[in-house]
């Protein structure tokens, strides 16, 4: 409003800077992607750690290799290796192949590998153990490493977790405020 040549600014009028709403709903979005994702990954790692700590329970089959080998990570570099192993097992008549020798997660020299598989060979009987709800995460060996390394990344998962909470929670509280302040005629 103009008053004597100067602008003056009606105090009633609402003149504060908001953000804008596309950035807000990419903001909700991205909070939604992330919170999602964050709150996946920590129920992985609890699994994973549930599992690791409950070993012991694990029930025992017997199956046969259908695969045995070395690998080499292709991410990683020239000496790091994984063992690269298939085999079957029957639980109920119903026929299940694993993946998995053991809970390590760390790659080794090739020479650490074949050593630990020179035992095993394709059509070999082995011993399996299974968790009896998800007998799809079998072993060969009892052998667990990387504890430390899962808890970690369950906790960055909580951060990834919290973050998008946060990145939910802003916009959507401005827009219940929004909603709930009655509007000036």
């Amino acid at each position: 409003m103009a008053r004597d040549g100067k602008m003056v600014i009606d105090d009633d009028s609402d003149t504060s800077a908001t953000t804008p709403m596309g950035v807000q709903l990419l903001s909700f979005l991205c909070g939604l992607v992330v919170a999602v994702l964050g709150f996946k990954s920590v129920h992985q790692d609890y699994r994973s750690i549930h599992k690791i700590s409950h070993i012991d329970e694990f029930k025992q089959t017997y199956g046969k290799f259908i695969q045995v080998k070395v690998r080499r990570d292709s991410t990683g570099s020239e000496q790091e290796y994984y063992p690269d192993v298939l085999y079957e097992f029957f639980i109920d008549g119903k026929s299940i192949w694993g993946w998995r020798l053991s809970y390590e997660e760390r790659p080794h020299p090739k020479e650490y590998w074949e050593e630990r598989l020179k035992g095993y060979s394709p059509g070999a009987a082995v011993k399996v153990f299974y968790e009896p709800d998800y007998p799809k995460d079998a072993v060969l060996e009892k052998k667990v490493e990387g504890q430390f390394r899962t808890w970690m990344k369950m906790l960055l998962g909580l951060g990834f977790f919290f973050a998008g909470l946060t990145l939910l929670i802003l916009p959507a509280s401005s827009w219940i405020q929004q909603a709930l302040t009655p509007k000036k005629t």
